[in-house]
């Protein structure tokens, strides 16, 4: 039986589940359903220390918070030396999964230094093959540089030297990696295996059933200015909601019903003022989230990880984001646009596009999830101990 640490950030808005979602998927297919799993959330990453451990404090106060501390943390002469104090980790691989990790500003920052450095190395530490899997990079799209700084570029190299093996979801961290000499293989987001899960629930005989009818729903994902934040970038979040108010109002003229899901109490807020006289869900588990999604036919969503988990029950999204984030889905072949460039009119045809070729896009974004899930078990037993 293969002991697998798993280390993902499970506790912010539902998508982030998705990612360790998808690992569990594949460690079962890579080592079979005995595999003992435990979890680590990135956002406490003392937890490697044992109880009673005075580190372990240090996860419950809140980020930004003691930063003097957290810097000293994140250097090399301290967590070399604190290492040893570490609680047995006794796994054959451990897989981080945390998501756009690759960004401005990491060498500075002391919460990025203790998760890249810090808690990854612990694990290599101890001799575990640690997989950082699924990284992609977060810039805004106005102002994506050429290559990192110097004192990042120093901070990535230490990173990837801690870690087995990197894999990459987007083109912009393949390029960036590559002007440190790192080469990256780009594999769709983990999160897509999470489909194999959710198939279960979508194909629930009542499931189906309503499908049948017309299709299923469009889904709607909405944030203020088409993502947590527009990056100073300027995105009129009043136009913003105007757009997709009316973009909603074309779908349902063409008979299409239209329901919103939301990834925060902010953005159930939000939905209400968008279209009070539609359904919002707020789904608190994967199990409630999956059965909104069973009865999709169509996204129109700004969280990727939205668009993400549709593709892999075969659901195709209009994805909008000001980040490179949505390179992520554009690598499934999903439409994903800036939210400055999209239009109601580029907006609705390219929803009606998808509703059009929805048999199509289920057959080629479940291929694709069946071909990442390879790829990422051979990456899972190509790490992990003998």
């Amino acid at each position: 039986m293969k002991r697998l640490a798993l280390l993902s950030h499970r506790f912010g808005n539902i998508g982030h589940n998705f990612m360790a979602l998808g690992a569990e998927v594949v460690a079962r297919e890579a080592f079979g359903d005995d595999v003992e799993i435990t979890h680590f959330e990135q956002h406490h990453p003392f937890q490697i220390y044992p109880e009673g451990h005075w580190l372990r404090w240090i996860d419950k106060v809140r980020h930004g918070r003691l930063s003097w501390v957290r810097y000293h943390l994140g250097r090399e002469n301290a967590y070399r030396k604190l290492w040893e104090k570490t609680r047995p980790l006794e796994f054959d691989l451990a897989v981080a999964c945390g998501g756009p990790n690759l960004v401005s500003g990491a060498a500075a920052s002391p919460e990025i230094r203790i998760l890249l450095h810090h808690f990854n190395g612990a694990f290599r530490h101890h001799g575990v093959p640690l997989l950082d899997a699924a990284i992609g990079s977060g810039f805004p799209l106005e102002r994506i540089p050429e290559r990192l700084s110097p004192e990042d570029e120093n901070f990535y190299r230490a990173a990837t030297s801690l870690v087995s093996a990197i894999t990459v979801r987007e083109s912009e961290a393949v390029r960036l990696y590559a002007t440190i000499g790192v080469q990256a293989p780009l594999i769709p987001c983990i999160a897509i295996a999470s489909g194999r899960w959710f198939e279960r629930i979508r194909n629930e005989p009542d499931a189906v059933a309503e499908r049948a009818v017309d299709g299923g729903i469009v889904i709607v994902n909405f944030q203020a200015k088409g993502s947590n934040t527009d990056w100073n970038q300027r995105v009129d979040p009043a136009a913003w909601m105007e757009l997709v108010r009316c973009v909603i109002a074309d779908l349902r003229a063409d008979g299409r019903r239209v329901e919103l899901v939301c990834h925060s109490a902010y953005e159930h807020r939000l939905a209400k003022q968008l279209a009070p006289d539609l359904p919002a869900h707020f789904p608190k588990t994967e199990e409630e989230y999956g059965k909104v999604m069973a009865r999709a036919a169509v996204g129109f969503v700004s969280r990727i990880h939205a668009g993400i988990a549709l593709a892999g029950v075969g659901v195709p999204s209009l994805v909008v984001g000001n980040d490179t984030r949505i390179g992520t889905t554009a690598e499934m072949g999903l439409p994903s646009y800036f939210t400055k460039h999209l239009s109601r009119e580029i907006a609705l045809a390219e929803i009606r596009k998808l509703l059009s070729s929805a048999d199509s896009e289920r057959d080629r974004l479940r291929a694709l999830r069946e071909d990442a899930l390879t790829r990422y078990v051979e990456q899972f037993t190509r790490c992990a101990r003998a």
